[in-house]
């Protein structure tokens, strides 16, 4: 990450992001390429902190909204449920990735088929902590990705970031990781993108944040939560606000299914309540869950015990779903 100088770290956050923002020269180029990119897709909400630094209004975010993660490794499974009106085109790595909507591909049709029209489409950082996943953790060079190329993702066809932060690695300190994620997500909402984040029941709570991954397999690279749950109640008050949507994953495997509490009880102590300052809630659920329902409405049936599972101050105002879509339970 690049670090500010004295004379910018002592200014307000918004004043020093403003000027790190003209610094890279993204604003202006923002502004330009928002009208040439090419996308069916529409373009209608601004944000105080996007006008503030100069950037393009963020896509309008259609509620309530249904989200579906897509990758490379994905095969047919059929249709997708509903209408998508955000499409997170997800590969898994600790660098942006993808950067180009052509390697974006909708996942449930045949080869080289396009992601649904009707969606707005995310590209992603980040990933899950396992075998084989010790490169998906959120980074310092990682979040710097973003930042170099937020300015150019838009003209790309993108209009959104996904932050799957599920493990970390290589931040000296708390302070350290909360100023690059701040710095990462100024940078997209300022270049007219909407941001996403995304943890694994409830961030810190998972074996992967709080005990730094897994060591058998990830050879102790990853680290666990800095700060400990004190400095995790900062990051729920001061930066997940900074996201458009916040979607807690209600799922271990992907393809579990029973009542909202059976599939989105967080493990640990750390309460879905904390990210009630979240523009958006949105959880990711398996798809073999919403087949469960037999049509019943996912942000019903999530809203109808939000109040027990979530916390009173939290209304859910869509859906991202995860995993193969079932032609049969």
């Amino acid at each position: 990450r690049e670090r500010k100088s004295p004379q910018t770290a002592q200014m307000p956050y918004a004043t020093a992001l403003v000027l790190a923002a003209v610094a890279h020269g993204h604003p202006t180029q923002a502004a330009a390429t928002a009208g040439t990119a090419e996308s069916e897709r529409p373009t209608a909400r601004g944000t105080e902190f996007a006008t503030l630094l100069g950037g393009s209004s963020p896509d309008s975010l259609v509620t309530p909204g249904v989200g579906y993660y897509a990758g490379k490794e994905i095969a047919s499974y059929g249709p997708p449920i509903g209408t998508p009106t955000v499409w997170i085109c997800f590969v898994g790595s600790s660098e942006l990735t993808p950067t180009t909507t052509a390697a974006c591909k909708d996942g449930y049709s045949p080869a080289g088929s396009k992601p649904p029209s009707t969606a707005l489409l995310f590209t992603n950082i980040g990933g899950g902590a396992g075998a084989g996943d010790i490169e998906q953790s959120i980074t310092p060079a990682g979040l710097s990705s973003v930042v170099s190329m937020a300015p150019t993702l838009k003209a790309n066809g993108f209009s959104g970031v996904s932050f799957d932060m599920e493990t970390l690695s290589g931040f000296a300190s708390y302070d350290d990781f909360s100023q690059a994620m701040k710095y990462a997500v100024g940078n997209c909402t300022a270049a007219g993108l909407l941001t996403l984040l995304t943890t694994a029941k409830s961030g810190i709570s998972t074996g992967a944040l709080l005990n730094g991954g897994l060591p058998s397999v990830n050879n102790g690279r990853t680290q666990p939560w800095p700060g400990g749950t004190t400095t995790f109640a900062t990051f729920q008050e001061d930066v997940v606000p900074l996201f458009d949507i916040y979607s807690p994953q209600c799922y271990s495997s992907g393809t579990q299914v029973g009542s909202v509490h059976d599939i989105c009880i967080p493990f640990g102590g750390i309460s879905y309540a904390g990210f009630s300052g979240a523009k958006h809630f949105w959880p990711s659920v398996g798809g073999k869950w919403v087949q469960s329902l037999n049509g019943a409405d996912p942000v019903d049936t999530l809203n109808a015990e939000s109040g027990t599972n979530f916390g009173p101050d939290i209304t859910v105002t869509g859906y991202i779903v995860f995993n193969k879509i079932f032609d049969k339970i």
